[in-house]
Formats: C-alpha cells, structure tokens, sequence
C-alpha cells in the first residue's frame, strides 16, 4: 500500500532542506482524538506547519504528494511499533528484537548486521558525499514492568515486561528513516549508519557498543526521545547540557544477629542503620546544594531482617542519585561517601556504598543545536518548539555517545492529553499517540539534510 502511494506522486530528489523537512506530521490547533483517521488532518491551512500550510509549502518549493506520501507511511510505522510494544525484551535479551530488525531492513533491500557484545543491530547506508558519516541511534529494550490490562490489543505478551519508556517508538522512527530512504522518499547526502541500541535501561548498552567500535567512522550522532509532557507535534529541544549526570547506588549494611526480646543489646541492628542511612542522605542535596540547582538522591528499595523477633544482621539499599553538572554531580557523590562512612563508624559495623552504573549528561553540540532548531520550526511552527536552558533530571546513556563525537538528543512530544495519552514514563499504563511516529522521522530526516548541508559548505561541529 505505502509502496503504491509514494510511486503515485512524483518526488523531485534534488530538492533542498525545506522541501523535505514537511514530510511531518504537524501539531494541529486543539488536541485531537488518538489514533484516528489521519487523512482527515491533511488539509490545507490547519495548524502550523508546513504540512497543513499551502502557502508555506508553496513557498518552500514542496512537491504535491510528498506530504500525503509520508502520512502514508502512518499504517506500517503504527504496525512496526505495535508489534514491538507486543514483544518486548528486557536489556541484552532483545534476541526477537534483533530478529525483527535484521529480517524488517533486509526486506528493504539494506544490510543489516548484528553489533556490539548482546544484540545491536547496525546498518550502513551510503551517501552521495562519503566525507562525513551520521550515526543515528536508537535504543531498542523494555523494562521489566507488568503492563496495566486496559483493552489495548497491542498489549504486551511477555509477563512482567513492557515498553515503558518508548523505546518501541524510538526503534519505529529508525525504521522510518529506514524505509524513506529504501522508497527513495530522500537520498542520503551522506553516508548514514543505523544504530539500535540494546540495553539503555540499565545504563550500559551505549558504552558497550561504543567500546566494540559503532563509532569507528561516525563523525555525528544524532537521538530523540519520547516526551510524555508534550503533545505530539511539539519538541523539546535544549543546548549544551540536555540531562542528568546520573548513577545508581547500593549500600550494604553488615551487622549482628541477636535475640530482639531476650538480648538486643549483643546485636548490631542493621535495619536501625540503615534507617539512620537514608534520613542522612536526604540532607546532602538540601545542607549542600544551591536551591537553584537541581539534583536528587532517591532510595528505592530497602531491604532487611529475616523474622520479627530478630536484631537483623543484614539490610540492602538501593537507588538512584542525580545531578545537573559534573561538579555537582561529584559532590554529592562525595557527600553520600562521608555520610555512608560516618555512620559505619557511629554503628560500629561495615557500611558501604557502591555506584555501579554512571551515566554521564548528554551534552547537546552547540553547532547542531542551532542546525535542528532552524529546520525544526520549519517543520512543526517555531511555536511549537520548546526551547530550554537547563538540563532535564533524566539520565540517558546517549551520554556515552556525546562524550566522544558531536551529538544532539531531543525530546519527541508524543503525549494526546484529550485522550488520556500523557502518562509518564516508567509507569504500567505508558502509552503514545503514533502520529508522533512520522513526527520524528521527517524531524530526523531533516536533522540529516541540515548537518549534511552544514559540512558541504565547509561548517565544522565544534
């Protein structure tokens, strides 16, 4: 079918950014219901971007059709991200993921390979000039959530299992991109490499696809991410810091087990420890942080004691910690450190804390920042890009990206607050309204066209 309508429209492929950058699906005026008909959206005049707008898309030099042509897309984009949502695997267990990807690219004439030490997926795509190459990730695992049951027949069938945090999403626009290309919708200007990711939630897929190599030959990168406080067709977009500097932490507590009634005092309560523990740790952010900066430590699980009658010997904390900045960042670390040490010395018992996972903020190129925001108030309206100063509290292991090449990450509107879509991420009853999906693929493509046209003309990403 999609095949069918973009060969029924002509498509003039030396046409310039503008022209392609209204292949999105623009923000309308007002909130609309969530999956419906999308052909009653493309009419001319209605909300704010170049789809909708005849006279922009006159001016911009637009073929008639391109615009239909890409909102033909919706039905395969739809179907791709259903059946990921359907099927979702949990960080360096993508095995069915990897297949779907391997088999769904081959079937477009590309050349998928398996990447990375579990279960990347790459895929290289020549471009007319082969003196820049962009790499263009997305993270491919779910989270080990149970899905709330309320009717959705794209309802995830792995128990205990759910995209949660779009990811299903993220892998659709890839896919997108993808088949724009293998519909010669676009011809890559430059060399393009595909990178689907596995295992963002627990913070190390990046970096271990960045250690087995994905960024030998890639110049940029480029990333997106869904954004549940956004309707779909509204971004968000920040230069420089875009998130977190983020770690997970755990803390042992090692007493003595005693008798609770008989003989209390010839135990080392752990539990009354590590209580002491987790009121400490709530003053490092509030007796050492500026309120203006943000940062915050959270605990999420404790753990302790075998029966109600016992001191108990051992209790297990676990959480998450955040920052805005490096500096910041190292000194609540250091802080949390002192505190852990203080009270092993106050409790006369080993108390430790360790921080396994660090995920370094996004840092946004300068250059890119300023390249997509242009094309992108192009495509959705400049009053539907949100422009932001400070870095989100979310940690994104994109990160592990941005400290080596220049890179630029955004946020996808993707929420539909009339119809309830606007749940927040890691949460039972997360979902998206999939007009997003073209969203972020024509934002994507004209990323592409607008840092390749950038390099043509002799600009650097400093």
């Amino acid at each position: 079918m999609v095949h069918a309508i973009i060969r029924r429209w002509p498509f003039d492929r030396r046409i310039g950014v503008a022209a392609v950058t209204m292949c999105a699906l623009m923000a309308v005026e007002g909130p609309v219901q969530a999956q419906e008909d999308t052909s009653q959206l493309m009419v001319s005049g209605r909300g704010h971007g170049i789809l909708f707008d005849g006279g922009a898309r006159a001016q911009a030099g637009v073929p008639d059709g391109v615009a239909e042509a890409i909102w033909g897309m919706q039905e395969q984009l739809s179907e791709w991200r259903r059946h990921l949502h359907t099927n979702p695997e949990l960080s360096n267990k993508e095995e069915q993921t990897k297949e779907f990807l391997i088999d769904t690219l081959s079937r477009m004439g590309l050349d998928p390979q398996p990447f990375g030490p579990s279960t990347g997926v790459i895929v290289d795509v020549p471009g007319a000039d082969d003196s820049l190459t962009i790499g263009v990730r997305a993270d491919i695992d779910a989270l080990p959530f149970t899905e709330v049951d309320d009717g959705r027949e794209y309802r995830s069938q792995n128990d205990g299992v759910m995209h949660a945090c779009g990811h299903d999403a993220h892998t659709t626009v890839g896919l997108g991109i993808a088949k724009a290309i293998a519909d010669g919708l676009f011809e890559p200007p430059v060399n393009l490499r595909f990178i689907f990711q596995p295992a963002e939630e627990i913070g190390s897929g990046a970096k271990a696809m960045v250690d087995a190599g994905v960024l030998d030959g890639v110049d940029v990168v480029v990333g997106l991410h869904s954004d549940p406080t956004r309707e779909w067709g509204r971004i968000g977009i920040t230069p420089g810091a875009f998130s977190a500097y983020a770690n997970g932490f755990v803390i042992e507590v090692d007493g003595v087990a005693a008798h609770g009634g008989m003989s209390p005092e010839k135990g080392r309560d752990a539990v009354m420890a590590a209580s002491y523990v987790v009121t400490q740790l709530q003053t490092v952010v509030s007796r050492n942080v500026a309120p203006p900066d943000a940062s915050t430590i959270t605990v999420g699980t404790f753990a302790a004691g075998n029966a109600p009658n016992q001191v108990a010997d051992k209790a297990m904390l676990s959480g998450t910690m955040r920052a805005q900045n490096s500096d910041l960042y190292d000194t609540i670390k250091k802080r949390m450190s002192e505190v852990v040490e203080g009270a092993s010395i106050s409790f006369d018992m080993p108390i430790e804390i360790t921080f396994p996972v660090e995920a370094p903020g996004v840092e946004n190129n300068e250059t890119m920042f300023d390249l997509f925001n242009e094309v992108a108030q192009t495509v959705v309206g400049p009053e539907n890009v949100d422009v932001y100063s400070a870095a989100n509290m979310a940690g994104e292991d994109f990160s592990a990206y941005s400290q080596v090449r220049p890179s630029f990450f955004y946020w996808l509107g993707i929420a539909n607050n009339e119809a309830g879509i606007n749940k927040t991420l890691h949460t039972v009853d997360f979902d998206i309204d999939e007009r997003a999906l073209p969203v972020g693929v024509a934002l994507q493509i004209a990323n592409i066209l607008a840092i390749a046209k950038h390099h043509s003309e002799g600009g650097a990403f400093e």
